[in-house]
């Protein structure tokens, strides 16, 4: 599903865009998110397994065996374990050939070099090119899509990619330089809302990024939870459902949100100027 449309201004993508290199903050900071998302779901498992042992426990439905309701029959466990007995991945492994490294490998074609080469010439982008971006999701999983669309062959395709961690609702690309190429006079970014009550600002021109630029909103959970959807003035807390870049004034950015506020936004500093309710 396509839920967010918006096209690059023509002739400003990176002709040879930059490939992230993963710093040890970074990868301190994915450590420490990672802690938080373990913690958060093993408080919500405890609340759930806390309701769970109140509905076993409920003398009116002791009759049911809910505690055993979907365990699977043992008979049917015996055959699976039997069939899979008979199935070993690597139980035929005659005729495969092994080599030392690439080179003694007939069926590679080149070195390592050339394909760096090719790799490279694939990911440039022309100044004719048109630049799209669309925020898409499958399967549960979402994420914002750069494709090139190329006049002279009048196809379109997608140059590079990045995760989002919830259902997108609005994109808007803008020129004002955030995060690391912050005071640049231009630059090629797009702002993407979510379902979460926080704006992601992204670089178009780095591949393999980790994280945005730059995010306009609070990672405080427990500010989250206490405004429970409620209007704040220095931050949404629901849903960010609209977004609009000023081209005159470069450092603002509008957005709406579910909260039921339109807020302005000061990106050279990336904090909230204004709140309306």
């Amino acid at each position: 599903m396509i839920s967010a449309l918006a096209w690059v201004r023509k002739g400003v993508a990176a002709e040879r865009p930059t490939r992230h290199e993963m710093t040890e903050e970074e990868y301190a900071r994915l450590q420490s998110e990672a802690a938080a998302e373990i913690d958060d779901a093993k408080r919500e498992l405890k609340e759930k397994s806390m309701v769970d042992s109140e509905i076993l426990n409920d003398p009116a439905l002791k009759d049911f065996d809910l505690e055993h309701y979907d365990s699977p029959d043992d008979e049917a466990d015996a055959e699976a374990a039997e069939a899979a007995d008979g199935a070993h991945i690597f139980s035929n492994i005659k005729g495969l050939s092994f080599y030392n490294d690439d080179e003694e490998d007939p069926h590679l074609v080149g070195n390592g070099q050339d394909a760096d080469e090719d790799e490279a010439e694939e990911e440039r982008v022309f100044a004719t090119d048109n630049m799209l971006v669309m925020a898409k999701t499958e399967d549960d999983i979402s994420n914002i899509e750069v494709c090139v669309f190329e006049s002279e062959s009048d196809s379109l395709f997608v140059h590079h990619d990045f995760m989002l961690p919830a259902f997108p609702l609005a994109v808007e690309w803008l020129d004002f330089g955030v995060g690391r190429k912050a005071g640049q006079a231009r630059g090629n970014y797009v702002a993407v809302g979510t379902f979460e009550p926080r704006i992601e600002i992204w670089d178009l021109d780095t591949l393999d990024a980790a994280y945005p630029d730059l995010v306009l909103g609070t990672a405080d959970k427990k500010a989250l939870r206490r405004a429970r959807g409620q209007p704040h003035a220095d931050f949404h807390t629901d849903a960010v459902m609209g977004l609009s870049w000023n081209g005159n004034a470069r450092n603002l950015l509008a957005s709406s949100s579910a909260d039921t506020t339109v807020k302005l936004w000061d990106l050279a500093h990336g904090t909230c100027v204004q709140s309306y309710a």
